[in-house]
């Protein structure tokens, strides 16, 4: 997702947690279906601190996001898009609160990507510019941790070999989270 002068987002479509290649084709296809048309469509439901919620309706279906910007980008600048923290809510595809992050570089390939909140660690799997929890057991925690945090710390390398940290402000996520499950749950 790219911010526009507006503060309003652009989507950008993007694979969904890697649960099984069914689901995958299958919720991009409705995804990439929803959104295609009105991709700049998203209606802002809300700032909650440094959080912001957004919806997107298109033909009946519903897709609900909660987005951050990182407070902190190392390194900054250069070719580098700015990265973004989400949670998603998909009712359709039956995504309630999925965890995602746009890194704003293509990623080493096959590179593992490290969340640290607030001393608690998690795995993200590498997609392209973008990386998902890679257990889906493990992504509630991630969720509790999250609302129980004060910054999320990522780590990675990308696909030139540059090592980046970024830190997202969690301060909002709760109410974020909880706004996206009563529009989109």
């Amino acid at each position: 997702m790219a911010w526009q002068s507006s503060g309003n987002p652009t989507i950008r479509i993007a694979k969904m947690h890697p649960l099984s290649n069914f689901i995958q084709v299958l919720t991009l296809s409705l995804l990439g279906t929803l959104l295609a048309v009105h991709a700049s469509a998203a209606e802002l439901m809300g700032t909650h601190t440094d959080w912001k919620t957004y919806r997107h309706s298109h033909r009946g279906e519903t897709l609900c996001f909660a987005v951050a910007r990182a407070s902190e980008q190392k390194p900054s600048g250069g070719d580098r898009e700015a990265p973004h923290l989400y949670v998603t809510a998909w009712p359709k595809a039956g995504i309630k609160a999925e965890v995602s992050i746009i890194l704003g570089y293509t990623l080493e390939k096959g590179a593992e990507v490290t969340v640290d909140v607030s001393g608690t660690t998690f795995t993200l799997v590498a997609d392209g510019d973008r990386a998902y929890i890679g257990d889906a057991g493990e992504e509630p925690k991630l969720l509790d941790a999250m609302r129980r945090g004060k910054v999320m710390t990522v780590e990675a390398t990308s696909d030139t070999g540059t090592r980046s940290r970024d830190v997202f402000s969690l301060s909002g996520v709760t109410a974020s989270i909880q706004a996206i499950a009563a529009s989109c749950g």
